[in-house]
């Protein structure tokens, strides 16, 4: 709504994952799951009553991330972008799992407007 609201040429696509992607992009964002399993039930019930699989992110947190990670930048064009938002807590594992690819440079977190690690950008070697 907001791309066609200012005027924005843009391509969504819906995929879970990377399952029926068979092209290349400038940029890739994502927000997964990104809750430790274990602490979903201790959340708000506000939050609890979210979708599980949009909150689920598997014992650690980073099962999305993972498999982001080690995937996107097949679908990203040479120095494309690939954009995550992270748990408050999660940049330092998040920019690890980054690091270990090799498949990433310039790899940095932004915060949001409460001073959290909200966002992590890196762009396709």
């Amino acid at each position: 709504m907001n791309a066609k609201n200012n005027n924005v040429e843009i391509e969504f696509i819906e995929s879970d994952l990377f399952s029926i992607i068979n092209e290349k992009f400038d940029i890739i964002v994502s927000n997964p799951p990104y809750i430790k399993t274990d602490v979903i039930k201790r959340l708000s019930l506000e939050v609890q009553n979210e979708p599980h699989i949009a909150l689920d992110g598997g014992q650690d947190g980073l099962d999305f991330y993972r498999d982001i990670v080690n995937n996107a930048y097949k679908y990203l064009e040479d120095e494309g972008y690939l954009a995550l938002e992270i748990g408050y807590d999660q940049k330092n594992e998040v920019i690890g799992l980054i690091e270990n690819s090799n498949n990433y440079k310039e790899i940095y977190s932004k915060k949001d407007l409460t001073g959290n690690d909200r966002i992590v950008i890196c762009k396709r070697r």
